[in-house]
């Protein structure tokens, strides 16, 4: 059946408006499509200093805190620290230390040459060389080291020498865990134990 003129009329006067609007509606479709994605975040161990850590930019003097679930107070200085590049909450520390004092008392300290810390996963990959001692009287060297912030937890990836208070020993990984209700917190070495006797603890 053939339009009448009214009606050819009317729908071109419809389409003159519709066409248009289509084609605005698939040029924003078009344009969120293209945005950008959101930048990494900053990890919030930057945010606590009150700076802007941008691409490209370090914060001098970084400082994190925190209480694990066995009561371990944990606290961690760095002389440097700058977001990783491509990982989101992720942040690069340079001249790390950490010192865990322990609900006993006790305490233990640890320096690296570097670490990487990740806010989602709770850690900090230690590396370029730590150095663990203690309160009671261990001194010990490992290349890289594993520290959680939930609970007290550290773990060697490597193996682990220096001294001990009943001499030098040598281990093929060390973990250190945090106190629980049925025990306090130990130093546990693993794969291939030596130890040099030495009543003096040299």
């Amino acid at each position: 059946m053939a339009l009448g003129n009214d009606t050819r009329s009317r729908v071109m006067a419809w389409l003159k408006i519709a066409l248009p609007l289509a084609a605005l509606g698939l040029l924003s479709v078009l344009f969120l499509l293209s945005r950008p994605a959101a930048p990494p975040t900053t990890p919030e161990w930057l945010e606590r200093r009150g700076e802007t850590a941008g691409d490209g930019e370090r914060v001098s003097g970084p400082a994190f805190a925190a209480v694990t679930e066995d009561g371990t107070d944990l606290m961690l200085t760095a002389r440097s620290a700058r977001p990783a590049p491509e990982a989101s909450g992720r942040a690069i520390a340079e001249a790390l230390r950490a010192t865990a004092r322990l609900p006993g008392g006790s305490e233990i300290r640890l320096n690296a040459r570097s670490a990487v810390l990740d806010e989602a996963a709770s850690e900090a990959q230690l590396s370029g060389g730590v150095e663990l001692s203690s309160s009671t009287g261990y001194a010990l060297e490992t290349e890289r080291l594993s520290l959680d912030f939930d609970r007290l937890r550290m773990e060697s990836a490597g193996p682990v020498t220096g001294r001990a208070p009943a001499g030098r020993v040598t281990a093929g990984r060390l973990l250190v865990e945090g106190a629980t209700q049925d025990r306090g917190a130990r130093l546990l070495f693993t794969e291939g134990v030596k130890l040099l006797y030495d009543p003096r603890g040299q």
